[in-house]
């Protein structure tokens, strides 16, 4: 073979590996933008590289490129990307995809006989451990591991006290499983030192007995902690690295659980929900104030307001971090305003701090009450309350909502009602000074009938009929007179005639010039014909559109 064919022949070959390569690195682009998507889009754009991957080198294969012509390290860094993409070590991964990208890797396997070995040959591929497989599999994975950092997991069967027996505990990185079974064989395989441990996610079962937070072994590197239904250690020594907390149905004591915050300062995302009280009454001054100065997002779920308010204020954090609080039984809101508005609240130096547009939720259909929820992009609080007996929660829901809207310099609000009662009506209607821009209707098929809802919304707040009388506070001023569109939903018909009565006497009688959209989707109509109802609102200036749920939903 002569100099010159040679030279073709290898440009030829890398041409073809050029050509490969940017079909590989075009699909990695996609996933470049990693703060646009949310975690199952990132996931779903890596298994799609593997499929990429897979399908390119068969097409190449099929035009008859021979990878054992390839330089070893060619291919090597080919493939090697498969194994930067396999996020076993990644805390956020959830553990439901976890084994799907795992089975995407081993149909790597059948692509090229080089690619197989190179990638049995690689400790990384043997990282990973399924606690649930027989002992005999895991020690040879084991093995093959060589001193690669591990991650012990479950996905189907039951762990076995034999087969964790055999894992080397100073070289695990990851535990996690959804396995709640196998809590306690994991609890007591945490009492080995672990010095390079830093993700640990396990269940407990509901509420288990005997569990009494005992030590994690010797874990320093720990970083990621979650526990749903168990105790944390009493003794926070050997969490004082740890940046996530999450904490699912915790039945700690409060003295303990706020001594664990306070050693935890180098935390930077923090999630507690619990059913249960945290505290009633004070506690001891020592372990106030709970200064977290790394915190970028915290997510708290509390039973009431007494529980919510004796850890938010102690709470020291910065302003600038995404925060969501729950309570599950709002009652007296109007003595916690000022907690709510302080945890909401931003400081004057925060990028972004004042948000275009925020949302209000207000659900009936909660069977412990009705839902209430103010969110403005990173801040969120939500309320239950429980029981609605007199109208006092009302006035205070929309001082609340006045209060947010201050501190966030008043964007504009969307509304999404879910009837159930018509209390939904009674917190939708003592809003109508505020600046709403869209109400969005769900009526589940049921009364009151649009009309119904177009009258209530109508209602001026002095005229609001109530369980007690009218409202408190109320303005007499035109409600809702930033509203521009209006959609319904669920709902089973509508008289058009009685629709297009209604607003046309509203719009004559208080010069509404703002709504300009009604929308219904899923719904039937009488009373006249479509074209004749669109025709009547046009001339006022309104819109009328019917939609489909596949519509309006695209």
């Amino acid at each position: 073979m002569t100099p010159k064919s040679t030279l073709r022949i290898i440009s030829i070959i890398q041409a073809r590996v050029d050509a490969f390569l940017k079909d590989i690195f075009d699909m990695c682009g996609l996933s470049e933008d990693a703060t646009a998507k949310s975690i199952s889009d990132t996931i779903a754009t890596e298994i799609a590289i593997y499929k990429t991957v897979e399908a390119a080198i068969r097409r190449r294969r099929n035009e008859r490129i021979l990878f054992s012509r390839l330089a070893t390290d060619i291919v090597h860094s080919i493939f090697g990307i498969v194994l930067d993409v396999d996020r076993i070590h990644d805390p956020d991964l959830p553990l439901e995809a976890f084994g799907g990208i795992r089975h995407q890797i081993g149909c790597m396997r059948r692509v090229s006989s080089l690619w197989n070995s190179f990638l049995l040959s690689s400790q990384r591929y043997w990282q990973a451990i399924d606690i649930a497989r027989p002992a005999k599999a895991i020690a040879s994975v084991i093995e093959r591991s060589g001193s690669a950092p591990l991650c012990i997991f479950s996905s189907t069967g039951s762990s076995q006290a034999s087969s964790i027996r055999l894992v080397p505990a100073a070289r695990v990185q990851t535990l996690r499983s959804d396995e709640t079974e196998a809590y306690h064989l994991y609890r007591h395989f945490l009492q080995n030192p672990m010095p390079v441990l830093q993700t640990l996610k396990i269940p407990a079962l509901h509420r288990i007995r005997g569990d009494h937070g005992g030590a994690l072994g010797n874990s320093p590197s720990i970083h990621h902690l979650e526990g749903h239904w168990w105790k944390t250690p009493a003794d926070a020594v050997g969490l004082t690295g740890l940046k996530e907390l999450d904490l699912w149905r915790n039945s700690q004591p409060s003295v303990i659980l706020l001594q664990i915050l306070s050693a935890c300062t180098n935390l930077e995302n923090l999630e507690i929900s619990s059913t249960d009280e945290l505290v009633v009454g004070e506690l001891p001054g020592a372990i106030s104030p709970i200064t977290l100065p790394r915190l970028r997002s915290i997510r708290l779920t509390f039973q009431s307001n007494e529980s919510m308010v004796e850890l938010t204020r102690r709470l020291v954090a910065p302003q600038c971090l995404r925060r969501t609080l729950r309570v599950e039984g709002a009652e007296s809101l109007s003595l916690y305003i000022a907690d709510y508005r302080r945890f909401m609240s931003v400081e004057e130096t925060c990028i972004g701090q004042h948000p275009e547009f925020a949302d209000v939720l207000i659900d009936g259909r909660s069977y412990r009450g009705t839902q209430l929820e103010y969110k403005a992009e990173s801040r969120q609080v939500s309320l239950i309350v429980d029981r609605v007996d007199s109208v006092e929660e009302v006035p205070a829901f929309h001082d609340l909502v006045q209060e947010l809207q201050t501190i966030f310099n008043g964007p504009l609000l969307t509304a999404t009602v879910r009837y159930r009662s018509e209390q939904t009506w009674l917190f939708l209607k003592s809003l109508g000074d505020q600046k709403f821009q869209t109400i969005v209707a769900y009526l589940a098929q049921a009364p009151p009938n649009a009309v119904d809802f177009l009258k209530a919304i109508g209602t001026r707040r002095a005229d609001l009929p109530s369980l007690d009388g009218p409202v408190a506070n109320s303005a007499t001023g035109l409600p809702f007179n930033s509203l521009k569109s209006i959609e319904i939903l669920d709902l089973y018909s509508v008289n058009l005639v009685d629709l297009i009565g209604l607003v046309e006497e509203y719009l004559d009688k208080d010069s509404k010039p703002l709504l300009t959209l009604i929308v219904f989707v899923y719904t039937f109509y009488d009373g006249m014909e479509l074209d004749q109802a669109v025709k009547r609102l046009e001339e006022v200036g309104i819109t009328l559109r019917l939609s489909t749920p596949e519509e309006y939903f695209a």
